[in-house]
């Protein structure tokens, strides 16, 4: 089983939105998906308590018992742990980061969030752990993008493909949906989709293509 840690030291950035989404997106290429909800406002949870299916597992969390329940999925076969962590909590950041095969740095394309995410790369790199910047809720231009790339540069991670602002992602929040399941064919099912394929080839190299064969026969 790998774990994938979702990080921001600044609220607002869509985070739990994003570990959510890419849960389901997981889930749709035939992963078994546990979402780990760590943040201490529960929206994860208050999120699986309005869906209807099964799945994704979302499961309230400490940061002391991370470790037992990633243990515990791994026993029941799960593919994959995404941790939803707390922003502004330094400590429980922490115990996500050491859990995690892949760190994914959430921020949005301002200044306010670039001048944060200073902290939660800090903490990837001193962890001495794999770290991607995933730039959420994007409004900005080529020009601007090309700036806040050039900002993330120093810091060595890669940078995932860019998700737009869109009312799709949080138009089903409160009835347990994604945006893929609201809109399957619509542009937030397909850029969730992209990401998840990026992601899953950091992941698991050369593996991901397996699931999408089986499910296309």
């Amino acid at each position: 089983m790998k774990t994938l840690s979702v990080l921001s030291c600044k609220g607002g950035t869509g985070k739990t939105t994003l570990a959510l989404h890419l849960a389901v997106a997981a889930q749709r290429v035939g992963r078994t998906v546990l979402v780990a909800d760590l943040d201490r406002q529960r929206s994860a949870i208050d999120w699986k308590r309005e869906r209807d299916e099964a799945r994704p597992c979302v499961e309230e969390a400490k940061p002391g018992s991370l470790f037992t329940i990633q243990q515990a999925a791994t026993r029941l076969g799960s593919d994959l742990m995404i941790i939803d962590t707390a922003s502004s909590r330094e400590e429980d950041s922490a115990y996500a980061i050491r859990c995690a095969d892949l760190c994914l740095i959430v921020l949005r394309p301002n200044f306010l969030d670039l001048k944060a995410v200073v902290a939660s790369a800090q903490a990837v790199l001193n962890q001495r752990k794999q770290g991607i910047f995933v730039v959420n809720q994007a409004t900005t231009g080529v020009a601007a993008m090309g700036e806040i790339m050039a900002a993330l540069r120093p810091y060595g991670f890669p940078v995932a493909p860019v998700i737009r602002q869109r009312n799709a992602y949080s138009q089903g929040f409160g009835g347990g949906r994604t945006a893929q399941e609201i809109e399957p064919e619509g542009p937030a099912a397909g850029e969730m989709a992209a990401l998840w394929s990026y992601l899953s080839d950091m992941i698991w190299p050369h593996v991901e293509a397996e699931p999408l064969m089986a499910l296309s026969a």
